[in-house]
């Protein structure tokens, strides 16, 4: 059975979610489409959850040499790595069909884009320059645009 994240990526997860919802809401004018900010929001959920398991598959090595991380369920062999790739496969995958059928290829190309940014240009990047900074921002702004 797999193990979730404890609390700090949970809350990050939210805190994506809540800002898409939000953009969602902005953008609907005087009426929201409940069942098109749900799927939204479940879309950029399951995007959220992928880039996070793949952040914790690139990061396993790191994870398991710092006390803040090692108790991750990858670095302390709770999860298997094979296990992990098959999950951040099926929610990646997940999410951006939802957001694609459900909501639109905007949102879906958007989310798809953002899981890119993070996991292939953030995550690598933020051992080695300091440029991560400014894609984490790009990361964290386009959330709001999905909605």
């Amino acid at each position: 059975m797999l193990e979730f994240e404890g609390p700090p990526q949970y809350t990050e997860s939210m805190l994506v979610i809540s800002t898409t919802a939000a953009g969602y809401i902005m953008g609907s004018g005087p009426s929201v489409d409940l069942y098109g900010l749900s799927c939204t929001c479940l879309g950029t959920f399951f995007l959220a959850a992928g880039a996070n398991t793949i952040n914790q598959v690139l990061e396993v090595e790191n994870d398991a040499r710092m006390k803040r991380t090692c108790w991750r369920p990858l670095p302390s062999g709770r999860i298997s790595l094979e296990h992990a790739v098959v999950l951040a496969a099926a929610t990646s995958i997940s999410g951006i069909a939802l957001l694609t059928s459900q909501v639109n290829c905007v949102a879906a190309g958007l989310g798809a884009i953002n899981l890119a940014l993070y996991t292939l240009v953030y995550t690598p990047l933020k051992k080695i320059h300091p440029i991560n900074t400014s894609i984490g921002a790009a990361v964290g702004a386009i959330p709001p645009l999905l909605g």
